[in-house]
Parts: structure tokens; sequence; C-alpha cells
């Protein structure tokens, strides 16, 4: 079989994009090596294989999001250049948009919300009562201040979803920390 064909049961077929076909007996084509692609017919060499672009895995003529034959980069991961899998996004973030080329593509999750894993193409939802998460936030209860958030303060507020917080409003008071309301001033003191 003649470089850059492919032949089976007698029949000549010129190599498919995709892949190359060397001369050879035997199988006759091969997949384009990982991070590279073949846009066009009668390729014969995996060295004239092409890198594949930033932001795309291996370019599929659809244009369908596919991890396994190619297409743009998904939502919820970046493809550096040469990429053959698509990266996750990391914990922390999410990308909601295809054709990402880095991790810094990926939106930081915004306050009051967390990202609790790889690959999100949404915040995985709000932080907890009686926590409050900083963007980035990686879990719904941060331990500390060091990890984008963590318990309510005594003397504050925290309901779901809050982003820092809340101090107690007048007539009311908070001794205890991850509270998500403060308490009703008792009878005889003044707050």
């Amino acid at each position: 079989c003649p470089a850059g064909f492919h032949c089976s049961k007698g029949l000549r077929r010129r190599c498919p994009p995709g892949f190359y076909c060397p001369q050879k007996t035997g199988i006759s084509f091969y997949p384009c090596p990982p991070g590279t692609y073949n846009p066009s017919y009668g390729l014969s060499h995996a060295e004239r294989c092409q890198q594949c672009p930033a932001g795309a895995s291996v370019p599929n003529p659809s244009g369908a999001t596919n991890t396994s034959s190619g297409g743009p980069c998904p939502p919820g991961h970046f493809c550096p250049a040469g990429t053959s899998i698509p990266q996750p996004c990391p914990v922390g973030t999410y990308s909601d948009r295809l054709h990402n080329r880095e991790d810094s593509s990926c939106t930081e999750c915004p306050p009051g919300q967390f990202c609790g894993s790889p690959g999100l193409t949404a915040p995985s939802g709000p932080c907890s009562p009686g926590y409050f998460c900083q963007p980035g936030a990686s879990s719904p209860t941060p331990p500390g201040v060091w990890e984008n958030g963590g318990p309510c303060p005594a003397s504050h507020f925290c309901p779901a979803g809050t982003s820092f917080p809340l101090p107690c409003h007048a007539g009311t008071y908070n001794n205890l920390s991850r509270q998500a309301a403060c308490f009703p001033c008792a009878a005889g003191y003044f707050c």
C-alpha cells in the first residue's frame, strides 16, 4: 500500500483526516500522536501531524464537544497548546465557556458561593449558614480565613450565601460563632 493511502480488501483509499498512512503492508493507518491532528486526507508521516492550537483538543469537522475524539475545549476545562486531553478547571474555580486556553481562563468562584470539585461549569452552591465564603472558596464550610472564608465570628451572623460576616443589628447580640442569625436582646438589657 503506498504512503498516504490505506488498503483493505483489495481497495486503496486516501488516508483519512486525523490519521497518517506510511507505506506499509498489514495495518496501513495510524492516529496522529496525542496533542496533534491532521485536518486533511493523504498524510503519510506522523511528523506532518499538526500541533493542536491552544483552546482546543483535537479539532473535529462537526465542532461538537467530544473529549474522546476532539473538538472545542469543553466548559469546565482548559486546553493549553498541544493538549490531547482537556484539563479540568481547579477546585475553587469554574468555567461555563468553550475554548479556554489556560487555567487562568477559569473563573474564580464568586463571593458567597463555593466550587467544591474540579471541572465545574457553575458554582457548586451557596456557602452554608453560619459560614462565609470569599472568592475562590472550595467548601461550603471553610475551616478558616486561609481557606477563602471561615466560620462566622461572635457578634456577627452569616445566613446561607454570605460573603463576609454581618454585624448583629441594634437590639440583637451573638456570643457564639457559626451562627446564621443573632439573638434578640433579653428583657432588662440593651444591645
